[in-house]
């Protein structure tokens, strides 16, 4: 939420967009936040993360934090293309170089994101949420942008994959895997399960 903010208001200071309360007013601008974060959370978000943090993720850490959470990043984007494909033919995405460039920039970004609060929690509840707060939320606030560059500002700087919001996540990844880096080694070298070792017979015998 604070990366999408962030990202809008820099652009509200340009001249290229302004700022302006949408129509229906700031309580319909909050309802449809709710409403939005409600479907991705449980219809979309929710389903993605079991997938690929819940499943895939733990599978991968055998090749190491960073690897495992490239491979995972690189295969949600990948994940995604089908159904870019025919949204393509409602939903023009511009240039298409630069827009694969900035979709898998964008995900791979927000997996390492996602991923450090999987291995730090141990949960997939806090990268469910946020997905679900990042979606909703980049949809709210371009009720609030008022622009005679529509598919400048709210697609290539300020969409879902726009290049303020690619720079805030990688930044945003790179502070939560330095902040949360201690836990997330514990986190990890305690995941393992120790192996035991069964008392033998005799010594159990002698024991009693």
């Amino acid at each position: 939420m604070l990366i999408t903010v962030a990202a809008s208001a820099i652009v509200w200071a340009t001249p290229l967009a302004s700022f302006v309360i949408p129509e229906g007013g700031l309580i319909n601008a909050i309802i449809n936040f709710l409403v939005g974060f409600g479907i991705v959370l449980f219809a979309f978000g929710l389903g993605e993360e079991i997938g690929m943090r819940g499943y895939l993720q733990p599978r991968l850490m055998s090749l190491g934090r960073t690897r495992a959470l490239l491979v995972v990043g690189l295969v949600w984007a990948t994940w995604h293309m089908p159904l870019y494909y025919f949204m393509a033919k409602l939903f023009p995405v511009g240039n298409v170089l630069l827009f694969l460039r900035l979709f898998y920039a964008a995900i791979v970004a927000a997996r390492f994101f996602f991923g450090y609060l999987r291995i730090y929690t141990g949960s997939i509840w806090p990268s469910t949420i946020a997905h679900a707060v990042h979606n909703a939320a980049w949809e709210s606030l371009a009720a609030f942008t008022i622009t005679s560059y529509p598919v400048l500002v709210n697609f290539y700087l300020v969409g879902d994959y726009g290049i303020l919001i690619v720079i805030g996540v990688a930044l945003g990844a790179i502070w939560v895997g330095y902040y949360l880096r201690r836990g997330m080694d514990k986190a990890q070298s305690g995941g393992e399960a120790p192996e035991v070792t069964p008392a033998a017979p005799a010594a159990t015998a002698a024991s009693r």
